[in-house]
């Protein structure tokens, strides 16, 4: 079994709300994506990768194009997961300002600590309260023939990956998971 764990960055989104990409908004000397990316790759997550969108070539990353893209993330995991066709797949968003290495890293702790067989079957979502993140988390390959069916037949709530297999929520600090979707929450997040 290949327990290969390759992350994933989200950056196919139209940031309707936000007005412009919001994985090149710039924080300080770095831009968002830039600093979730940094946050995988300091947690040992090798390679990194970007899903959709424009702006991974801007990050230094190999851009796995949308099979379905405007579809939204549900799509998108769809199309990682069938990219990566074995192992797990630890998929973020490109607007997670605060994310760190130490989050992910909880994450991958608990993904690893399943046994080998359920492994390969169960995801691990990030929960606040209780309450899963669907686009923070680490997703068995198995799980794209699956997910795929569910895009195919029209669904677009990321929510409904969950009901494709068992899966665990690990609990997170909410300001480690805060999307800024918009350049006020944005400037937010910042102060924090």
């Amino acid at each position: 079994m290949n327990d290969r764990l390759v992350g994933a960055v989200l950056l196919g989104g139209r940031s309707s709300r936000y007005g412009s990409d919001k994985a090149l908004a710039e924080i300080g000397d770095s831009v968002m994506g830039a600093i979730v990316v940094a946050a995988l790759r300091d947690a040992g997550i090798d390679p990194v990768v970007a899903v959709g969108g424009s702006a991974g070539s801007r990050l230094n990353l190999i851009t796995v194009p949308d099979h379905w893209p405007g579809e939204g993330p549900l799509a998108a995991l769809a199309t990682i997961l069938r990219w990566a066709r074995e192992g797990r797949v630890l998929v973020v968003p490109c607007d997670l300002p605060r994310l760190t290495s130490a989050a992910v890293g909880v994450l991958v702790a608990a993904g690893d600590a399943l046994d080998e067989p359920d492994r390969r079957r169960t995801a691990v979502v990030a929960t606040v309260d209780g309450e899963p993140l669907h686009s923070v988390g680490i997703w068995p390959a198995a799980w794209a023939v699956p997910l795929r069916r569910l895009v195919d037949g029209g669904e677009r709530r990321f929510r409904a990956a969950l009901d494709v297999g068992p899966w665990i929520g690990v609990e997170l600090p909410s300001l480690s998971v805060a999307d800024a979707d918009t350049p006020a929450e944005l400037d937010r997040l910042r102060e924090r």
